[in-house]
């Protein structure tokens, strides 16, 4: 049987991982909503999903210290080394981008859902209000692209090298019971 994470786990990396692409998706389309109630919704909701996604990497994070499943590295050498360096940058590059997000909220000032506002920390200062929008827009690209090639080196382990890797993130109940060699168990 193939070495897998725990259900909590699992949860968490999923979870982050569709959090982080409806995110990116509703990030780059806030712009399209007409303004008014439209965009402050949308808008409002990015910033929702995002304190979301910063309450999931702090249990995510706890329970990983905590009680969540460490698994030895696939890969032995450089490119283990290589994977675990990977991971990290993944795990600060989602730091980064939501620290920025929080940054961007308080500098340009927001209107969430027509409840309450957020007042701008500097209100006159338009150029810092893009500065901090754009570095967080950047930075989400950036872990979007680390995230594509952690998705794809998944796949390359899936359908190159034919070992189990793919399969340790999976929930069971999609995932093929496999054998110590990689062969489908019936």
């Amino acid at each position: 049987m193939t070495e897998k994470y725990d259900s909590k786990t699992i949860f968490f990396h999923w979870s982050c991982a569709l959090l982080i692409l409806g995110l990116w998706g509703l990030g780059q389309t806030i712009d399209f909503f007409p303004r008014g109630l439209p965009r402050v919704s949308a808008r409002s909701t990015h910033i929702l999903l995002g304190l979301v996604l910063w309450f999931l990497l702090v249990l995510r994070f706890s329970w990983r210290r905590k009680g969540g499943a460490k698994l030895p590295p696939a890969m032995t050498g450089v490119q283990g080394k290589l994977a675990i360096g990977a991971h990290h940058m993944l795990y600060l590059l989602m730091f980064v981008v939501l620290v920025l997000g929080i940054w961007a909220t308080w500098v340009r000032g927001d209107n969430i859902f027509n409840l309450f506002k957020i007042p701008a920390f500097d209100p006159g200062n338009k150029e810092l209000k893009m500065w901090v929008t754009e570095l967080h827009g950047w930075m989400a690209n950036t872990l979007l692209i680390f995230a594509g090639l952690h998705a794809l080196m998944a796949l390359w382990h899936r359908f190159v090298k034919k070992d189990q890797v793919f399969f340790r993130m999976w929930p069971r109940a999609v995932s093929p019971q496999l054998s110590d060699s990689g062969k489908r168990v019936r």
